[in-house]
């Protein structure tokens, strides 16, 4: 099995073997052929006869494709036939060149959109007329699977060499950063590449009201992290998982209520540093969902003092918290 790396679709398809739909005799110029572009459920936003040939005609600099039906296309040596299908959150197309040595391959990408999968059609139908060597079927049975893997490879990261970028929202619950379990509500970034990752993103957590003498003190935080991921992938149609390393920094703000000497507002300076486990997984091709549990260690605890009744308030120095993000992909 023929394995290759590079990650441009235009030398994928000329490194990989797809040539050999039309390895056997040379010929001396290049043929016209008619196309045929058939769609499944699910995949109607997939190219048509006619685009495909423009692209391939394009690409070639000569009219080397017809679409079935359109002048010409009885006169076509041969015929191009492409299925498009859905497969699993992504896409799969069956190219079959007719004739005497034709040959067939299957593609495949995980979207999102069918774009990505179009260009390598097409990439893969230029290489194919552009040469000058014939079909040999037995060859293209024996690499069909392998060039059908490096083709999916190839799909996942068309476009953006491998990277990817989620935005999300969410909500959760913390533990020992504001008093007892509180809510929390955050925005996340993630930039994807391979198995690392680079998330940013913001908590706000709102007062938690703690009962001292005869009033009471109200804290609240708001937090920006920055963290880095090392991952399973970012495969969005299997459930991946990743764990990072994280870098917090927030403000703390304390306010005493209903106290007979005054009620005043603080606010302090919040660090900490921690880590964290977080699995992630996909409704469909542009929507996932992120659970994520950690844990942070302050790096200066926080306290709120309340003049002649001593520490209202006193940060724990070990913090949880565990969150529900619902993602959609940029790109």
């Amino acid at each position: 099995m023929r394995r290759c790396p590079l990650p441009f679709v235009s030398v994928l398809a000329a490194a990989c073997g797809l040539p050999a739909l039309l390895a056997g005799s040379a010929i001396a110029a290049p043929a016209t052929a008619s196309i045929q572009s058939t769609h499944a459920a699910g995949a109607a936003d997939c190219p048509d006869a006619a685009q495909l040939a423009r692209q391939v005609n394009d690409g070639l600099g000569r009219q080397a494709l017809i679409a079935t039906g359109g002048a010409g296309a009885q006169a076509a040596g041969s015929r191009v036939d492409v299925a498009f299908d859905r497969a699993g959150h992504g896409y799969a197309a069956t190219v079959h060149v007719g004739g005497a040595g034709g040959g067939t391959r299957k593609l495949a990408n995980a979207g999102p959109g069918c774009g990505a999968l179009a260009n390598a059609v097409a990439v893969l139908l230029t290489v194919v007329l552009d040469t000058d060597v014939a079909p040999q079927a037995d060859a293209n049975d024996r690499n069909a699977s392998g060039a059908g893997a490096a083709t999916s490879r190839s799909g996942r990261v068309a476009g953006h060499d491998g990277l990817n970028a989620d935005l999300g929202v969410g909500g959760g619950v913390a533990e020992g950063l504001v008093g007892g379990w509180s809510p929390t509500l955050g925005l996340a970034g993630t930039l994807a590449y391979r198995h690392w990752a680079l998330r940013l993103g913001g908590l706000w957590l709102p007062s938690k009201t703690s009962d001292v003498g005869p009033g009471r003190v109200d804290v609240g935080l708001a937090v920006a992290r920055a963290a880095l991921c090392a991952t399973t992938g970012t495969d969005r149609s299997r459930v991946t998982f990743g764990l990072c390393a994280q870098q917090q920094i927030g403000w703390m703000r304390g306010r005493g209520v209903d106290f007979d000497a005054g009620n005043r507002t603080a606010d302090h300076l919040w660090l900490a540093a921690g880590a964290a486990i977080v699995a992630s997984g996909s409704f469909e091709r542009s929507f996932g969902w992120e659970v994520e549990a950690g844990a942070v260690r302050l790096l200066q605890q926080q306290r709120f003092v309340v003049d002649n009744l001593g520490t209202g308030f006193q940060s724990d120095p070990f913090a949880f918290m565990t969150t529900l993000s619902f993602m959609t992909r940029v790109w």
